[in-house]
């Protein structure tokens, strides 16, 4: 990934050369020199990324990342050596002065050498370029043949060799032969090969599909074709009648359009555009359509779900449907269906389950493996041990049937934009199936320098809108979501995983492991440890540029090889001794480390710091000297105070020190669950904080914290724990300057103490409020806060019902009571709740009836009902007809064995009939379930 090395590097040298004129001097020109260069360079690379068939054009395309690499070194070593000399200067006399200023010219004369050195070398691969004519590279969206998709093979398959078509297929029909008259689009999403066109293809063909519709057209849009060839193509699959109206000497788009348009304006047409690729296509081709209230369709294949939404739910509604992976046993079907066999002869299980986990459901990868496996003898287990060997390796060399594979899904990711190629091939540091949480991931790109603010946006909302275009594209999968829609954990395709594995490796921007089989590149920019660790064969000189150092690991394997922390400390001590004092990321997460090494405390380029899930207790003094340290995550471990040191770290971000104190789920913990951490009394000078989790607000009986975070005026999210009543002025006063916050998380010193949070507040973003501790009632501003999507109330001890100023919030997706309330009844009253989809009631001990009228709730989706006193299930529970999930726990007997008799006695037409799963828990264990 050359492109995105030398922007990197040019945008480094930009905000170096504008910041520190002064300091550089002389060597001003030299940076210009390279800086200029280096910009000359970037656009001609953008297109040579695809090339993987010239190999004179992608050793000069290695050429240029080594030297961005070895420029951006120079200049970190540079900047590292005068921050120790400016350090050094704090404790020197005038006679030291004159040494300091001796070593610094000796500094300047190393980064003047490298410079130039560095400029001799951009300089002959510049003219390289033109000594060997290596040519400008056409950009591959402008390339529509570079690869083969083998789509027109997959719309030729009989359709009784397909397997887990049939419920979408008869969905799609029932929605395409609706009732409704305006033009409805249907589209069809999901990632490459997961059998969109086929499946579209079976509803094309249906004979009750071609028998409502006049007009039938099959366009394949692709990504590059021409829109004026795509309208001359539908022309020429439209009936003859077309041609008869369309004169000689039409040339020109928009002319074809209203042809197209006026010929279609009388008819009932349905119109398939397969492959959309992107939103200025469909917007090109949408206004050849015309809705003429004769119930037209048309349908849509993409990859894109923007393309999907913009077709299906903003400008001719229908439905966007989202292609599932195949079932186990449809996989296996289709397996057997391509092998030639009835089912998988017992001897080749172990291999086929091998294969079909790596599949992990995506028909296009069953279908092209089996292919292969109907070449192999089926009585030779090696052949099909073979294949699935190679499957979870690499692609790329085995076979073209597996190369076919890595082309399909190569296509979404050369047709990125290129500053989200390096942040998708980073992806590869994770292990194969890890859970992926989404803010981990955002913070390390913006660490790795992957991702700058733009106008208004944070560097953090940016590289949302980079995850958020990566999961609309279908690189990466959504694992799993909170109730408001935002992204919580996502993952990557096993097959997917293999391609960036191969592919960042190749182009050294990440290697993995550290082993007796590994094989790492002469210079390891970023190491990713996602195995057992074998420190007897480090290879130290390979690391010594090492930029980044990452554990991501989902078990304790890992870890084997150290028998005791201090194995552990003494093996981290050695990996960053020496030169690697240019690391920016250090991630060491679960790893068996009670004490930091001293070595970390030299790493002055460091910007991430994650120490989570170790048994570290104390933050050394030594901290404040990574001043370029951005993200300290402390969460789980022992840690329960920061030095004052802690205040000279002024890009500090994000800081996360905390560990919950029970095992259970948020909403199911005791209320001192959370451990919190003593923070010095001047953080509100730590201006860029986003992120403040859980600091203590009692530490010497003042208020001084409490008035140092209004200072923090940047802040996104806010816990703090241990607040007293008297507090209440200075917080809320210090809450009124928080004009940023996404989520506040609030909680009082002990059950009784009272949260004093009545004036009035105004939190335009806000979406994430939790309140523990007592309340004297529900604050008077929440029922203003717009954005609100989910809201917590534990241990608050209200007597009123807290229903009346939470039932009209315009965005609440998630409500959970917890010991909030003391009165008898809760009053769910119609037409409220609108947005709600997930519900918990626990531990109201005084409740004996709930009201649920009707048309309140109508998208409720789960609902945890437990630890209550109610007599029996709400009246009219049968109106949330959207409810999947009920969980019920130790709840009295009566209302249990209530419950079980209604049940036996209304059979199908009993109130809950229609949720699909019923859990019904006493002390934790289930004692019944209804599925």
């Amino acid at each position: 990934m050359a492109e995105s090395a030398v922007s990197f590097l040019v945008n480094q040298l930009a905000a170096l050369i504008q910041e520190e004129r002064q300091l550089l001097g002389s060597l001003d020109k030299n940076f210009m020199y390279i800086h200029d260069q280096l910009e000359l360079m970037r656009h001609f690379l953008q297109g040579a990324d695809a090339e993987d068939g010239n190999p004179q054009l992608q050793a000069w395309v290695k050429q240029v990342r080594e030297v961005a690499y070895d420029a951006e070194d120079a200049i970190d070593t540079f900047m590292l050596q005068l921050a120790n000399l400016c350090a050094e200067d704090v404790f020197c006399c005038c006679v030291q002065e004159i040494y300091i200023f001796l070593k610094k010219l000796g500094v300047r004369h190393n980064i003047a050498s490298d410079l130039e050195n560095i400029k001799g070398r951009v300089t002959n691969i510049f003219e390289a370029r033109e000594r060997y004519q290596i040519k400008n590279v056409a950009p591959l969206r402008s390339r529509s043949t570079l690869l083969f998709d083998g789509r027109n093979d997959a719309l030729l398959v009989d359709e009784a060799k397909l397997v887990g078509i049939d419920r979408p297929k008869e969905l799609l029909i029932k929605e395409l032969l609706d009732d409704e008259t305006r033009l409805k689009a249907v589209s069809v999403w999901g990632m490459g090969g997961s059998g969109k066109s086929t499946l579209v293809k079976r509803i094309y063909e249906d004979e009750r599909v071609k028998g409502k519709f006049q007009c039938h057209a099959w366009i394949t849009v692709s990504r590059s074709v021409p829109i004026m060839e795509l309208l001359k193509d539908l022309i020429r699959k439209l009936p003859d009648e077309i041609k008869e109206l369309m004169p000689q000497d039409l040339k020109q788009e928009v002319e074809l359009k209203e042809l197209v348009k006026k010929f279609l304006s009388e008819r009932q047409y349905i119109i398939v555009f397969d492959d959309v690729w992107r939103t200025d296509s469909w917007d090109a081709l949408k206004h050849a359509l015309p809705d003429k209230n004769m119930s037209s369709r048309v349908v849509l294949t993409t990859r894109i779900l923007d393309v999907a939404n913009l077709a299906s739910r903003t400008e001719y509604p229908g439905c966007v449907h989202e292609m599932e992976a195949l079932s186990d046993e449809d996989s296996c079907k289709l397996l057997c269906n391509k092998t030639g066999n009835e089912t998988i002869p017992r001897h080749l299980k172990d291999s086929a389950n091998g294969i079909l986990d790596k599949c992990k459901g995506l028909p296009l990868a069953i279908d092209v493996v089996g292919g292969l496996l109907a070449m192999k003898d089926k009585n030779n287990i090696e052949e099909w041990s073979t294949v699935c060997s190679y499957l979870n390796t690499k692609l790329h060399g085995y076979s073209d049937n597996l190369e076919r594979i890595r082309q399909v899904l190569l296509l979404s990711y050369y047709d990125l934009p290129y500053d989200l190629r390096t942040c998708l091939l980073y992806l590869s540091i994770f292990p194969e199936d890890h859970m992926i949480d989404y803010m981990i991931l955002i913070r390390l790109w913006i660490a790795e320098g992957f991702v700058q603010g733009k106008e208004r946006l944070t560097k953090e909302e940016v590289a949302l809108r980079y995850l958020e275009v990566l999961i609309n594209r279908s690189l990466i999968q959504v694992a799993e979501r909170y109730p408001d829609g935002r992204v919580k954990l996502c993952r990557i395709h096993d097959i997917v995983h293999e391609i960036l594995v191969s592919k960042s490796n190749e182009l050294n921007i990440v290697s993995t492991g550290i082993g007796r089989d590994s094989e790492l590149p002469d210079k390891v920019r970023r190491l990713a440890i996602r195995t057992s660790v074998d420190s007897g064969h480090l290879e130290i000189n390979r690391l010594k540029y090492l930029r980044s150092l990452i554990l991501t690991v989902s078990e304790y394997s890992l870890f084997e090889s150290f028998s005791s922390e201090l194995q552990f400390e003494s093996f981290l001590s050695e990996l960053l001794s020496g030169s690697r004092k240019l690391l920016k990321v250090l991630d060491l997460r679960d790893a068996p480390l009670g004490k930091i090494p001293n070595e970390v405390f030299k790493l002055y380029h460091l910007t991430h710091l994650s120490l989570r899930g170790t048994e570290v207790k104390v933050i050394p003094e030594s901290i404040g000297q990574l001043l370029c340290l951005e993200t300290l995550d402390l969460k789980h471990t022992q840690v329960i105070s920061l030095p004052i040191e802690i205040l000279k770290l002024k890009r500090l971000r994000h800081l996360l020190v905390y560990k919950y104190n029970s095992e259970t789920v948020d909403y199911d913990r005791p209320f001192d669950c959370a451990q919190t951490f003593k923070a010095p009394y001047k953080i509100g000078c730590l201006s860029s904080l986003q992120k403040l989790c859980y600091i203590e607000a009692d530490q010497m009986g003042d208020t001084t914290i409490v008035r140092e975070i209004g200072k923090l005026t940047q802040l996104r999210r806010l816990c703090i724990r241990k607040l007293k009543r008297e507090d209440g002025k200075d917080f809320c006063s210090s809450l009124k300057k928080l004009t940023e916050l996404r989520s506040l998380n609030v909680g009082s010193i002990g059950e009784d103490e009272i949260i004093e949070l009545q004036d009035a507040l105004d939190f335009k973003f806000l979406r994430t409020l939790c309140l523990a501790g007592r309340l004297e009632k529900v604050p008077q501003w929440i029922p203003s806060l717009q954005s609100l999507t989910q809201v917590v109330l534990r241990h608050n001890k209200l007597s009123n019902d807290p229903l009346e100023s939470l039932q009209d919030l315009p965005s609440l997706a998630s409500l959970v009571l917890h010991a909030t309330f003391e009165g008898e009844k809760l009053e769910f009253k119609a037409e409220k709740f609108q947005r709600l989809k997930t519900l918990l009631i626990r531990s109201l001990n005084g409740l004996r009836k709930i009201v649920v009228e009707k048309c309140t709730m109508p998208n409720l989706d789960e609902l945890f009902l437990g630890d209550c006193k109610l007599v029996e299930l709400p009246i009219d529970f049968e109106h949330l007809n959207k409810l999947q999930y009920f969980q019920i726990n130790n709840m009295a007997k009566n209302f249990v064995e209530g419950l079980e008799d209604q049940k036996r006695s209304e059979g199908s037409n009993w109130k809950l009939a229609h949720v699909l799963n019923i859990v019904v828990s006493v002390d934790g264990e289930p004692r019944w379930r209804y599925l």
